[in-house]
């Protein structure tokens, strides 16, 4: 995962990410990439740690990146329970793994997936489309509703 723009330094802040992985060099390796691009990280080593950190986190975390092989819940299942748990601000999220049959289950949940070895251009590019994708969508419905807003106060 290293190549030139690992020594970039950014100009501003992008967001913050929750990155899930039960390897502590895999954790510190994508985190420093992900700072060197200008994101925030926070870290987790499993499911039950990031379930914890993200709700305390109350909506500032911008997008996860987990890896789909974890101890106590699979990365899989954890997504699984993120993505059908309506009480909780839909996230990006992007899965990482070694192996082909989880980017397959990731498919599945139309959750982006990076199959290691994979390049810090790689990972950047993808954190960076998928929070601004994010970022569309909220500015679509905030504008949204704002606009619904007007409209029902204009007939009062």
């Amino acid at each position: 995962m290293s190549t030139a723009r690992a020594h970039q330094r950014p100009s501003k802040f992008k967001g913050k990410i929750l990155v899930v992985d039960d390897d502590a060099a895999v954790r510190d390796l994508l985190r420093i990439h992900l700072q060197n691009a200008g994101y925030e990280t926070i870290a987790a080593s499993d499911a039950v740690v990031a379930g914890k950190t993200f709700i305390e986190a109350a909506g500032s975390i911008d997008l996860l990146i987990v890896d789909a092989q974890l101890p106590y819940m699979t990365g899989i299942e954890f997504v699984s329970a993120l993505i059908a748990d309506t009480t909780v601000r839909p996230v990006p999220i992007i899965l990482i793994t070694g192996h082909d049959d989880f980017a397959m289950r990731a498919e599945i949940l139309d959750v982006p997936c990076l199959v290691k070895p994979f390049s810090a251009d790689d990972l950047v590019a993808l954190v960076d489309k998928s929070i601004g994708w994010a970022a569309t969508v909220d500015a679509a419905g905030v504008r949204e509703v704002s606009e619904r807003t007007a409209r029902n106060a204009s007939r009062d």
